[in-house]
């Protein structure tokens, strides 16, 4: 997993996934549940995971 570090010093989980209205990837913090950023150009981003559906 990715980890991102922010000004606080915590660590955060982040991966990426495909918004289907838009077309377009969008970053998600999992341990804050948050949109962190979303990708104006098309694909992917780089170094960050893509999400998959959990079974």
């Amino acid at each position: 997993m990715a980890t991102q570090k922010t000004s606080g010093g915590k660590k955060h989980d982040v991966v990426q996934v495909k918004n289907p209205r838009t077309d377009r990837y969008v970053k998600i913090d999992r341990s804050a549940g948050r949109i962190v950023d979303h990708k104006k150009s098309a694909g992917p981003y780089k170094n960050i995971p893509v999400a998959r559906k959990r079974k």
